[in-house]
């Protein structure tokens, strides 16, 4: 039998995934969990919603119209990291994550040194 702390973890982690990329995304939300899997709906910046899953095999997309009734069956690209998943779908996504990476850079270099 299944403890909470299994049931909660594809969710939580699909959820954390999520609201680290918020930068890149428009919102998202989590519209179906079970032990092994969640499922959340996406805004792309580009104005789409996806579909995105996550289960034991990683991130896979979907077209929110026409879900498969079993994702752990369908023959859909899976993706190891939420990232790959967003640059495969959203070219917004991509310069999004570049100007983030830059800002947290320059702010990096502009913090001063302790003496």
């Amino acid at each position: 039998m299944a403890t909470p702390v299994q049931r909660a973890f594809a969710h939580d982690e699909l959820e954390r995934a999520l609201k680290e990329q918020s930068f890149g995304i428009t919102s998202f939300e989590i519209v179906s969990t079970t032990p092994l899997k969640a499922a959340a709906s996406v805004v792309l910046l580009e104005g789409p919603t996806v579909l995105v899953s996550l289960s034991n095999r990683g991130f896979q997309l979907y077209s929110p119209t026409d879900p498969p009734t079993d994702p752990d069956l369908d023959a859909e690209a899976v993706f190891e990291t939420i990232e790959q998943l967003l640059q495969s779908v959203s070219p917004q996504y991509d310069a999004a994550r570049r100007s983030a990476l830059i800002t947290k850079l320059e702010s990096i270099q502009a913090t001063p040194e302790p003496a």
